[in-house]
């Protein structure tokens, strides 16, 4: 996890707060209470997207989806999260998570094409079943500027995954780009958890 990029994320979020407070002090200014309502409403639903981070057992991967948000806005692409599972029962290690999830956005990100086509957004979920966690990020396949150098600039990512039992998955769906990045879930034998 690049430490620039977590400091980057305090910095951002330091300077919007300070800008939320100038904003509600305009509007007390103007006397405009159902603006300032209105406002803290949406700086409230805006929050409970970035909370839903804390839900993770792995912080690296907190990190990870910080930075991420931090970068889809520097990118003027909206994120949408959905957290159904903790990864607390993951058997990869945090760090390989955390890379892997970072890695699978910085090179959404910069494999993305101009920002001129259209308002961008993706998905992100985190989900699990009996046997594996998985993140799915999903997007219109016309967001990715070459679909063959994003699948090329994964290739490390995959193959890291492969050595802790995990799989990274790419595919075209009509014209929806998944990646999947699949993570098993650790195992209980004899009263014991293994990974």
């Amino acid at each position: 996890m690049d430490l620039q990029k977590i400091l980057e994320v305090v910095r951002v979020q330091r300077h919007d707060f300070l800008n939320h407070l100038q904003v509600v002090s305009g509007f007390l200014q103007l006397n405009k209470p159902d603006r300032i309502r209105e406002y803290i409403e949406q700086i409230i639903d805006d929050m409970r997207v970035v909370s839903q981070t804390a839900r993770l057992g792995i912080p690296e991967a907190t990190a990870a989806l910080l930075v991420g948000f931090n970068e889809a806005a520097r990118y003027q692409i909206e994120m949408k999260l959905t957290v159904n599972s903790k990864l607390d029962e993951c058997a990869v290690p945090g760090n390989v998570v955390g890379f892997a999830l970072e890695n699978v956005l910085r090179c959404f990100f910069e494999n993305s094409s101009s920002p001129e086509l259209s308002k961008k957004n993706f998905t992100l979920s985190f989900e699990e079943n009996q046997e594996k966690h998985t993140i799915f990020l999903c997007s219109r396949a016309s967001y990715i500027a070459d679909l063959l150098l994003l699948k090329k600039s994964l290739a490390p990512v995959q193959k890291l995954l492969n050595k802790h039992g995990g799989n990274l998955n790419i595919t075209l769906a009509c014209d929806n780009l998944e990646i999947f990045l699949e993570f098993p879930r650790k195992r209980v034998e004899n009263g014991q958890t293994t990974g």
